[in-house]
């Protein structure tokens, strides 16, 4: 049996990693996302928060094995034109989450069965 920590492809922790936004899906479709929207989780504080497009946010977190919800979301006000759109629906999408998977360096959170948004793990050299 192999021990998988030691694989070059071990699963990136859900905590203390910065994930940087992908892809972001709604009734319209996938969109693929190249801003610097990111998000990170703090076990200790139950929060998590990161960067929009634009602005940074927050927001209180609970995970309970493979459950998880985003709640409280606040994030600063600035109008940023060229990616509001896309901060819009990563916040809106945020606060439908009900659970997350992750596979490797791949971070995906759910509304029900539903894929809302994914998220690659960003390297420190990065």
């Amino acid at each position: 049996m192999t021990n998988k920590a030691a694989m070059s492809t071990a699963q990136a922790p859900l905590y203390g990693t910065k994930w940087s936004l992908k892809k972001i899906h709604d009734e319209s479709g996938s969109k693929d996302i190249s801003t610097k929207a990111f998000i990170k989780f703090d076990s200790e504080k139950k929060s998590a928060g990161g960067n929009g497009s634009c602005n940074s946010f927050g927001s209180s977190t609970t995970v309970d094995g493979e459950k998880m919800t985003i709640q409280n979301i606040f994030s600063t006000k600035m109008y940023c034109e060229a990616v509001q759109e896309t901060e819009n629906d990563f916040l809106k999408q945020l606060g439908k989450v009900t659970r997350y998977e992750i596979a490797d360096s791949t971070l995906k959170l759910f509304g029900g069965e539903v894929l809302l948004l994914e998220f690659a793990a960003v390297t420190e050299m990065e």
